[in-house]
């Protein structure tokens, strides 16, 4: 009695994180919002949860895994749940059974799939895409079962099947407006990958034709770099920097373009840390000249082997 109806709250709150921390249903990723649904949902008794927070503790025992399988199994026994046959399946796939047991985490994949569950589907079809867990290697299968999550809001579902698109892999035929549409819902998800490639598609358009079938488009391509670069994607910023360095699609303006460089360039990218090499070296934009900083940079980048820095060392 009371206890299920306190499981059924906590499962919903469960989904909820499960969509918001992954872009499942249509939803946009927002990880802070998926964390505090998370642990709402633990705190309303949602077994799933509480379980999956015991498999992701570090260092667990042989007897604790089998703790988990043992408890996964009578949650799905007395009340049957799609992501319980999920974390059965991710038991397995983590070896935790052996290696002679892997493969079994497909059969509960599709066991999850077969109740609708949408990260199953994508799940299994990244199996299938790589050959995984004694799949046969099938791009066409992947890309049903990354149509069938596409279809419902599976936001890195819809990503890959654009890319399928992108190169007509499997049975598919090389369709860019379709790949644009997926990647367009994707990258409105949150899915960096899809703002990227965006980013890309319409910097460079689609390089068919002529006339190309996504013609180059300079503002829409600054506009997705941007928003990956937001994110925090270092190539990104690396783009973003460029962009506004060379006015492609947005106003030119040095001193954003320095400040994408310097983000770039403080996370490790060797391009980036020549370009503020060079900034500092002439004193470009609101930048002041600094030839100490100047040679700081091109040393970290021409330790990466970049060449225009260590011409600029020698």
């Amino acid at each position: 009695g009371q206890e299920r109806i306190h499981e059924r709250g906590g499962r919903k709150l469960f989904e909820e994180f499960m969509a918001f921390y992954h872009g499942l249903n249509h939803c946009t990723i927002d990880e802070d919002r998926g964390h505090l649904l998370l642990q709402a949902s633990r705190e309303a008794g949602c077994k799933t949860a509480l379980v999956k927070k015991r498999m992701e503790a570090p260092d667990l025992s042989n007897e604790d895994k089998q703790k988990v399988l043992k408890d996964l199994k009578e949650i799905g026994t007395s009340s049957p749940y799609h992501w319980v046959d999920y974390y059965i399946s991710d038991w397995y796939a983590k070896g935790w059974g052996g290696e002679e047991k892997k493969n079994q985490a497909v059969a509960w994949l599709k066991k999850a799939v077969q109740k609708g569950n949408t990260h199953a589907m994508f799940n299994l079809g990244v199996y299938y895409d790589n050959g995984d867990l004694g799949l046969t290697q099938s791009d066409t299968k992947s890309n049903e079962l990354y149509a069938l999550a596409a279809d419902k809001g599976h936001a890195l579902a819809r990503n890959n099947l654009g890319i399928s698109y992108r190169l007509g892999s499997g049975d598919l035929a090389i369709d860019f407006n379709r790949c644009v549409e997926l990647w367009n819902q994707s990258a409105k998800q949150g899915i960096v990958q899809s703002q990227i490639s965006l980013g890309n598609m319409y910097r460079l358009g689609s390089q068919d034709g002529p006339p190309m079938t996504i013609p180059v488009d300079p503002q829409l391509g600054f506009r997705w770099m941007l928003a990956a670069a937001k994110q925090e994607h270092v190539n990104a910023m690396v783009e973003t920097g460029f962009a506004y360095s060379t006015a492609r699609g947005v106003e030119q303006n040095d001193e954003s373009a320095f400040d994408w460089f310097m983000r770039a360039a403080e996370k490790g990218d060797q391009e980036a840390q020549h370009n503020v090499g060079y900034f500092y070296e002439f004193g470009r934009g609101e930048v002041e000249m600094d030839l100490v900083q100047s040679m700081f940079w091109y040393q970290k980048s021409a330790a990466q082997e970049n060449q225009g820095a260590m011409d600029a060392v020698e």
